[in-house]
């Protein structure tokens, strides 16, 4: 883990925001998507987001329809984009 990789109360909450993290560099993603990837559930996902975005890690610049057709956020890691510009 890097230097921008959040510290957390709960070691495996720390390991878990940096699997998201290390997913979000590679592309964006929504909670459902990164927590079948990462094998998490949707809740987990969810709230470290939230953690991740407080921290000022990620943000969800765009949105898509969801399967029910609700809005959706699609995360992506602050450093990936800053790094495209």
């Amino acid at each position: 883990m890097n230097a921008r990789t959040p510290q957390a109360h709960h070691p495996l909450a720390a390991q878990d925001m940096g699997r998201i993290l290390a997913y979000l560099q590679q592309n964006p993603g929504t909670s459902v998507e990164i927590a079948r990837a990462l094998r998490l559930t949707v809740n987990r996902v969810n709230g470290l987001l939230l953690e991740l975005r407080a921290q000022g890690l990620v943000h969800a610049p765009s949105c898509t329809a969801g399967s029910k057709g609700s809005t959706v956020n699609v995360w992506a890691c602050r450093e990936a984009e800053e790094g495209a510009r």
